[in-house]
């Protein structure tokens, strides 16, 4: 009896840690959402330059600090899974692309919006790379705050439809980005997937911008506002990917669908970019999926504890 109790004792202790490391990345991950949300706001108010040129900025600091960072930590510099490791940051890196883009030629709510359907995408990726199991009750949330992204972006699918097949393609890109950053959590160290992001999406964008000859000397404002860019740019991508080290993939990616809240309010705050009733309504449905989420997976631990405890 006693060996029994001190094995109870020490499964709750266990699940209680996994608990708090699931509630950390959740903290990393609305961290990584705000942050993703004022790079935004910030493409939208640079689109007169050459969109390669804001990417390539966008690099800058992780190109330059990463790398020293690794080196004072002892950190291997080329990582262990190497091929996934370029693989996600080339998924990454067409995602961007896809994602400033549409930012620069949408409304931010619409371009947002369309974005955030890759948690839709990451919900089935995570099925089938990563084992992760879905109930019946996560699988209508998602659909539920699915149709509200649709709802939101409805203008783009209306006026823009361009753009807006650009925007899927970069929202499938993204999924598939979010399940390599995922698996790599068992191999490789978050600094180590940024490194790759940074130089594969530097590299790419210098090349693409050099072909294309259309670099334009930025101004001081101009320039101080790209290298705030690299900077919050840097922040997001540490903590997004900590994000996916520290919670199952299903957990935390819902809550990137908060980028179009924040899409929706600095659209109208610097932009005046109103959305309509039923861009509205999309948002109220993906609050409330994103608080029906939080309830159902709080309530998945409870019972995981009290099977355990049986």
């Amino acid at each position: 009896m006693e060996m029994q109790a001190i094995y109870h004792a020490k499964q709750v202790f266990l699940e209680e840690k996994h608990k708090d490391r699931f509630n950390v990345g959740i903290l990393m991950m609305i961290i990584a959402t705000i942050c993703f949300s004022i790079m935004m706001v910030i493409v939208k108010y640079l689109r007169h330059l050459p969109l390669m040129e804001i990417i390539l900025f966008r690099n800058i600091p992780i190109i330059i600090v990463v790398p020293i960072i690794l080196k004072n930590k002892g950190i291997f510099f080329y990582g262990h899974n190497r091929s996934l490791l370029l693989l996600g940051s080339l998924f990454n890196t067409f995602s961007v692309i896809a994602y400033f883009y549409t930012i620069t030629v949408m409304t931010l709510t619409s371009a947002v919006s369309i974005k955030q359907l890759s948690p839709f995408f990451i919900l089935i990726l995570a099925s089938i790379f990563l084992g992760e199991k879905i109930n019946n009750k996560k699988i209508i949330i998602f659909i539920i705050a699915f149709l509200g992204a649709i709802l939101i972006a409805k203008p783009g699918f209306c006026l823009v439809i361009y753009p807006t097949i650009i925007g899927l393609l970069g929202a499938v890109l993204t999924g598939l980005s979010h399940i390599s950053v995922r698996r790599l959590r068992l191999t490789d160290h978050p600094l180590v997937i940024i490194n790759y992001i940074g130089f594969t999406e530097g590299l790419i964008a210098f090349v693409i911008l050099f072909w294309q000859g259309n670099f334009y000397i930025p101004d001081i404002l101009c320039l101080l506002i790209l290298l705030l860019m690299g900077l919050v740019s840097f922040i997001a991508q540490f903590t997004f990917t900590k994000a996916y080290q520290l919670a199952p993939a299903k957990l935390v990616s819902l809550y990137l669908y908060l980028q179009i809240i924040f899409g929706t309010f600095f659209g109208i705050l610097f932009f005046k970019e109103y959305p309509d009733i039923f861009s509205m309504f999309g948002v109220l449905l993906i609050i409330v999926c994103g608080y029906l989420n939080f309830r159902y997976t709080k309530e998945e631990g409870n019972n995981k504890i009290e099977k355990q405890s049986i």
